[in-house]
């Protein structure tokens, strides 16, 4: 089966999105999350405007601390 870019593009979007939503909702900083996740700042900004492709074991360190 073949995947366009456009939809790991409309995941990549939908994952920063979610994340952006729960950090805020438990009113965690960029910089907090960063230090709760050892993730840098810089790529969790990127994840959250969907920019990067976020590796599994960083998206479950994340979901961990917003614990989803």
């Amino acid at each position: 089966m073949v995947y366009s870019t456009h939809l790991f593009r409309h995941l990549r979007f939908t994952i920063g999105q979610n994340i952006q939503r729960l950090r805020n909702e438990r009113k965690l900083s960029l910089h907090k999350l960063s230090n709760l996740t050892n993730i840098a700042v810089a790529s969790l900004d990127c994840y959250e405007i969907g920019k990067n492709e976020i590796h599994l074991y960083e998206l479950l360190k994340i979901a961990c601390v917003l614990e989803v």
